[in-house]
């Protein structure tokens, strides 16, 4: 191997560094208030609660607390259905219909309650065609205009990720922390339009 192409190779994995996943211990714990709002979450009505990966699923436990809100108020947006669907923890989406990720293997719909708060249970999805944790879940929000959107989660995105998400209203990033249980939990406010 000749020297430039080792020094290009070294250069490559140092500067990869950078845009690795935050190492799991690094994600701080759940808060007093973060505790409280999970505990409301999970008392949630079951249609207002879904649990899309297989149990004994491969991965990190994952919980999402979710409100659907209208953009032009930000008030909730009541009995709303939202099917979801992401990629295993080895970012394989295992579709039951070829070129058809909406129809994964993990996927599930739920309904908002009164409040437009929902709960998914579930494993953290890994990077689609791609080894490793970090990837992103889908949601198409019937009613909504546009409505399609996705959430990926800040300690696992990229900076490059970040200002694509930052920059476009149908892309969202949640912050993890971890509960007692050393599940990763995430708050996300999901405005859209049309409802």
């Amino acid at each position: 191997m000749k020297f430039p192409t080792v020094v290009f190779l070294l250069l490559t994995l140092v500067g990869g560094a950078h845009c690795q996943p935050v190492p799991a211990d690094d994600i701080p714990p759940l808060d007093a208030r973060g505790k409280t709002a999970l505990q409301q979450f999970q008392n949630l009505p079951a249609a207002c609660r879904v649990y899309p990966a297989p149990e004994n699923e491969p991965g990190a436990p994952l919980i999402i607390c979710g409100t659907l809100l209208r953009k032009e108020n930000r008030r909730p947006v009541p009995d709303a259905s939202i099917f979801l669907y992401h990629t295993d923890a080895r970012g394989d989406y295992r579709q039951s219909e070829k070129n058809r990720p909406e129809t994964s293997r993990i996927s599930g719909t739920v309904k908002t309650d009164e409040r437009g708060r929902f709960l998914l249970s579930t494993i953290l999805p890994g990077k689609y065609n791609n080894q490793g944790e970090g990837g992103h879940i889908h949601l198409q929000v019937e009613g909504a205009q546009p409505g399609g959107y996705t959430f990926q989660f800040s300690q696992y995105s990229s900076p490059t990720d970040k200002r694509f998400i930052n920059s476009n209203d149908q892309f969202f990033l949640v912050e993890l922390s971890r509960d007692g249980q050393g599940r990763l939990v995430g708050f996300l406010e999901l405005p859209v339009k049309g409802m």
